[in-house]
């Protein structure tokens, strides 16, 4: 089942006074998935955080 999408180069904001993401666009974001549109889908017979899967798009 398709959960949601997170689109290329996504930034998310560093909370004040945690480490900085190593090769980041910039010091105060966070990317996730290496900066590529990812879709996540899960596995509806199953509630479990095991049962999420990220997949790439690039």
């Amino acid at each position: 089942m398709y959960l949601c999408q997170v689109p290329e180069d996504r930034d998310f904001a560093v909370r004040p006074g945690l480490p900085e993401q190593p090769y980041s666009i910039r010091p105060d974001t966070y990317q996730l998935f290496l900066g590529n549109e990812t879709c996540l889908l899960a596995w509806s017979a199953h509630c479990d955080p095991a049962a999420v899967w990220p997949v790439n798009q690039h």
